[in-house]
């Protein structure tokens, strides 16, 4: 048995071979004149467990040229974690004729791969094109573990769609919980309000979400809880991608903390023990 990292896992995967004792594959990868990838083991295999994240796009074809190069080193039935499932989002056709990208890459995935393990995926729609094959792994204990060290007052989820979320990060942290109102109005634009009743003034807020990805929804979300007297705000995340960058927090938001499923200057917290943990029981 060996974990078998791709290019952009290679942190936790080196993490989590640590922690079950299985060492790393020694793999070798190149990029041809025109961008193409080359991948080759460079030793033969007889299981494997193999990690890889979706983000940036690049990394598919990183996870399926690894599969096939672990295959053709003797894997019988390789064994998959993929920390980030990027294009989980679309997971249904909210237009006529859409392709459903969720789909797309579960059904690609379900036929290199005996299981498949996803840490927060975006969906329980998203999980359930893996059928019985993908097995998900939920972060929310490794943040309410960091909320709770960092000395915060209250939880706070930007919207009702992570409510149940940060309801079982706060009970980790040992902190009440409450979610925001938010309004879409446009593909860039949300309005954010806090539910009457509820007072931030003075308080240390954990703000907590399953992805940051424009950032949007944590800017105005902090704007609106330092305009009602917050003392400080802590975001954290599962996935962070900040691809607007992080600039744009500078007066708002007070530190960043995110997991390393997306790795980065801001992964201050590892899914590696809970990860290495499902790991464990299924091999």
């Amino acid at each position: 048995m060996k974990i078998v990292s791709t290019s952009n896992s290679e942190g936790l995967s080196s993490k989590i071979s640590s922690i079950l004792d299985v060492p790393l594959a020694r793999i070798s990868r190149r990029r041809f004149a025109d961008g193409e990838l080359y991948v080759r083991l460079e030793e033969p295999l007889d299981e494997a467990i193999l990690v890889g994240s979706t983000y940036p796009d690049s990394g598919i074809i990183d996870i399926l040229l690894t599969a096939d190069a672990s295959l053709n080193a003797g894997v019988k039935k390789p064994i998959l974690l993929i920390p980030y499932f990027g294009y989980a989002r679309q997971d249904a056709m909210f237009q006529p004729y859409e392709a459903v990208s969720a789909r797309v890459l579960s059904n690609l995935f379900k036929e290199k791969f005996e299981k498949i393990f996803v840490i927060n995926m975006h969906s329980p729609e998203g999980m359930a094109f893996l059928g019985k094959k993908g097995e998900e792994i939920r972060a929310e204990p490794v943040i309410g573990k960091k909320v709770k060290e960092d000395g915060n007052d209250l939880v706070i989820s930007p919207d009702d769609g992570f409510k149940e979320e940060g309801e079982n990060i706060s009970k980790v942290a040992g902190l009440d919980s409450i979610y925001l109102n938010k309004k879409r109005v446009s593909d860039t634009k949300v309005e954010i309000t806090i539910p009457e009743g509820i007072s931030v003034r003075d308080k240390v807020v954990a703000l907590t979400d399953d992805m940051i990805s424009t950032g949007g929804t944590i800017l105005e979300s902090s704007k609106v809880l330092k305009q009602n007297g917050a003392k400080a705000i802590n975001v954290y995340c599962v996935h962070g991608l900040f691809v607007s960058g992080t600039s744009k927090y500078a007066g708002f938001v007070d530190s960043i903390s995110t997991t390393d499923t997306v790795e980065g200057p801001f992964s201050k917290m590892t899914v590696s023990e809970i990860a290495a943990s499902s790991l464990r029981k299924y091999i």
